[in-house]
């Protein structure tokens, strides 16, 4: 039955009975007789016909009305779940299953209570096992913000007792609450957070697992590495699950990205699986067109139009780019031009869009605008964030919206020694741009690629050794 079935039983309970006959009402049921059609000679035959069926069909309706609702099926309501009432004996469980999502939906007064329930079991856990390092690190995730001096002694002691999650959740806090401001000393530093996420995997943290193959694929936090990232997302794999959908998506585009034919080939095979027939795994049509685009680009181009309707973030943009270039297919930018634009909420569409813009063929050059999109594209996108760092310099009447954010990423890639990272922010930092102007925090800089065997600043650290 429909969701409005509902409401109008509730009106029909709550108003009168005039439908009902004495037996109904004497039986307190809903019963209704059929209202009677009085005789009219004057009627042509077919008329009392339709008259007739039409008040049966009306009495029917509100007897169908009338009947208590039988949900069956996948939209019959849960019924609301007791809270669990904490004991000695069940604080663990407790403790350990409040921290996955509900499946249903909880207010915000329920989830309170939720969050106050899994406080107290974990703090009455970890007081009965203080010496349990996994439930120190649970006690030390409850504590409130302005505890997180001792939240992060807590998880730092249990760290070195061996707790993965305790590990993982350092890494957690440094993503949370440390990043984004170099003048703000953080609780835990980008390489204390680095290590932590490290061994959180190498201890077998299925979430430290998946994230650190992301990382390495992606950048911030960690190094670039896309040896590294494969092996870890196969650990992910075996972590998780081997049925895992979204975890498979990731390995097959990593091992399909592979120069080992071997890998290349295993990655692929996984994509396909993932596109049999009768199967969808969200991102699955789009990995595959990327990995087959070069060698089978009308293949590549059909599939990222199939993926267009599910998956508009990621597969516009590659379609866009066949759609412009005619690759795959006949040209067509105007198509182009209206996916990239129809696509609000795309980091990637505005990226490119933002490409577009500083290309200046398609759509008006203009450099503001387009180092206000590719910045959009910057917090997910390591190679936007860098060429936002180089445009700034070369464009130094540009202006980001965040400056300190732009400033601790590009020092960030440059601490990690990302190729090009730390030349880009040298030149920031000595070109006119007022945002980032800072000639003395060049020169450090400078004195730290000279120190890495960057000959090539040599000569300008003699400048600034003369300055």
């Amino acid at each position: 039955m429909s969701l409005s079935i509902p409401l109008l039983n509730k009106s029909r309970a709550s108003g009168d009975r005039r439908g009902a006959g004495p037996q109904a009402a004497a039986n307190g049921t809903d019963m209704v007789t059929p209202p009677k059609i009085p005789a009219n000679d004057s009627l042509p035959p077919a008329t009392r016909t339709v008259a007739l069926w039409a008040g049966i069909f009306a009495a029917l309706v509100v007897a169908v009305l009338s009947l208590p609702l039988v949900f069956s099926g996948p939209d019959q309501p849960e019924a609301a779940q007791p809270e669990p009432v904490l004991t000695p004996q069940n604080a663990v469980e407790l403790c350990q299953q409040l921290f996955e999502e509900p499946r249903e939906y909880l207010d915000d007064a329920a989830r309170r209570r939720r969050w106050d329930l899994r406080h107290d079991a974990c703090k009455m856990a970890f007081e009965a096992n203080p010496a349990n390092a996994d439930l120190k690190a649970a006690y030390a995730r409850n504590l409130p913000y302005e505890k997180k001096t001792e939240a992060i002694a807590m998880l730092r002691e249990a760290a070195s007792q061996g707790s993965a999650e305790a590990y993982f959740q350092l890494y957690e806090h440094h993503r949370s609450w440390d990043r984004g401001d170099l003048d703000k000393v953080p609780l835990v530093t980008r390489a204390e957070a680095d290590q932590a996420l490290r061994k959180a995997a190498e201890l077998g943290h299925p979430a430290a697992t998946s994230t650190l193959a992301a990382l390495l694929g992606r950048g911030t936090t960690v190094r670039r590495d896309p040896a590294a990232a494969r092996y870890w997302a196969e650990r992910a794999v075996q972590a998780r699950s081997a049925t895992n959908g979204g975890l498979l998506v990731q390995l097959g585009s990593l091992l399909a990205t592979s120069d080992k034919p071997d890998e290349r080939a295993r990655g692929l095979d996984i994509l396909e699986k993932l596109n049999a027939p009768g199967h969808y795994q969200y991102g699955a049509k789009r990995e595959l067109a990327l990995a087959i685009r070069r060698d089978d680009p009308v293949r590549a181009r059909t599939l990222l139009e199939e993926a267009r309707q599910p998956d508009p973030g990621g597969a516009i943009v590659p379609l866009a780019e066949m759609l412009i270039a005619g690759e795959g297919g006949p040209s067509d930018p105007k198509r182009a031009l209206s996916l990239l634009k129809g696509t609000r909420d795309s980091w990637m569409a505005k990226g490119m869009l933002g490409q577009l813009t500083l290309e200046g063929k398609l759509l008006s050059r203009d450099i503001q605008e387009a180092v206000n999109l590719i910045d959009r594209a910057s917090t997910y996108d390591f190679d936007a964030r860098m060429q936002v760092v180089r445009l700034l310099a070369e464009y130094p009447e540009t202006r980001v919206n965040n400056p300190k954010g732009t400033l601790y990423y590009a020092v960030e890639a440059a601490e990690l020694d990302e190729p090009g990272a730390l030349a880009a922010l040298i030149k920031l930092k000595l070109s006119a741009n007022a945002q980032f102007q800072d000639r003395p925090g060049a020169c450090k800089l400078i004195e730290t690629a000279v120190s890495r065997g960057d000959q090539t600043m040599a000569q300008r650290l003699a400048d600034c050794r003369a300055n």
